[in-house]
């Protein structure tokens, strides 16, 4: 599943924090990727799709499972862009970061 800067995910409330509701995002930037209790979690900005397809003025940040996220649109496929893998074994390249030793993904 490609997260990448341009696609719009749709996200069930019970796969993100924090936030209620299924949440409509159109991605900015992809923060980081990495395992999470058990799991691997992308921190992504963007902006919140409204009901009626229009996008919110204010950016907003996400802590999505990957697993979960449902890809509603690609967008456009930037020059560099990184597709998000993650394996069996829950191995995951992609995003601009990873989180690991050196750091935490943060819920």
């Amino acid at each position: 599943m490609p997260l990448a800067v341009g696609a719009t995910i749709r996200v069930p409330d019970d796969a993100y924090r924090f936030g209620e509701g299924p949440l409509t995002l159109r991605i900015t930037e992809v923060l980081s990727i990495g395992p999470f209790e058990g799991r691997v979690w992308a921190e992504v900005r963007g902006h919140e799709v409204t009901p009626d397809g229009t996008l919110r003025a204010r950016a907003r940040f996400a802590f999505v499972r990957v697993d979960r996220v449902g890809l509603l649109c690609a967008g456009p496929e930037p020059a560099g862009s990184v597709p998000v893998v993650a394996d069996q074994a829950g191995s995951v390249t992609g995003g601009r970061g990873s989180a690991g030793a050196a750091g935490a993904a943060r819920p």
